[in-house]
């Protein structure tokens, strides 16, 4: 599938890794609404009214959260694994202003400042639009983030920033999974998104829509090959 940034200026296309459910926030109100009751229902298709509601509030909150981070595009999949496990991620992209002009340096600037938090392992990054980074790291969600006794779950994080002077913005790219053991497969799928975006000269219609730090370290080195 593939998405477009609602810009005015030259056109970013992404193509999204097959598998993705999108939340739709290209859409407005009761479209997307429907949009989320229908990937309940494809989630569930054999299951209660009351799982697909409980799916379809908690994706809705998930495309609530997404917005607030002003993404122009939120997805996730659920999957079974070779061997059975259920498998998960979700893929988040926005546009942030992009303060320094020339890609090499904006990479070197973002690189500097995200190698300054010890729990990122990050690396220098090349796709055929130009310089990036890529970040991993380990983080814990918690179900009551107030409450340190609240249950708590291991997650691994990418995330690829590519400045794209060409539009004056940065592109970032985010994957969560609490599938640990699957990082690399998905950081795959991140690594042929950054590789087969395009930014066009045409401009776009007005009208157009958009412990695991220690685990994520161990995978470091199978998915560095994927970026090159």
């Amino acid at each position: 599938m593939t998405t477009e940034a609602p810009t005015t200026g030259p056109r970013l296309l992404l193509d999204i890794p097959g598998g993705f459910y999108s939340l739709g926030l290209d859409l407005e109100g009761e479209e997307r609404l429907e949009q989320l009751w229908t990937i309940a229902e494809r989630v569930w298709p054999t299951g209660t009214d009351f799982q697909r509601e409980v799916s379809f509030h908690a994706y809705r909150e998930m495309a609530d959260h997404a917005l607030a981070e002003n993404s122009f595009y939120a997805g996730f999949c659920l999957d079974e694994a070779p061997d059975g496990r259920l498998t998960t991620a979700s893929l988040l992209a926005r546009l942030d202003p992009m303060e320094e002009p020339d890609a090499e340096l904006s990479a070197r600037s973002l690189f500097e400042a995200l190698a300054a938090n010890d729990n990122n392992t990050v690396s220098d990054i090349r796709v055929p639009v130009g310089p990036g980074v890529l970040v991993l790291c380990g983080l814990e969600w918690r179900s009551d983030p107030s409450d340190d006794t609240a249950p708590s779950l291991p997650m691994a994080r990418a995330d690829v920033y590519l400045p794209l002077p060409r539009m004056q913005r940065l592109l970032v790219l985010s994957l969560t999974t609490p599938s640990l053991p699957d990082l690399p497969f998905y950081v795959s799928l991140l690594s042929r998104t950054a590789h087969e975006l395009t930014v066009t000269s045409e401009p776009a219609a007005a009208d157009d829509p958009g412990s695991a730090s220690e685990q994520t370290r161990s995978a470091t080195e199978q998915v560095r090959s994927d970026f090159g």
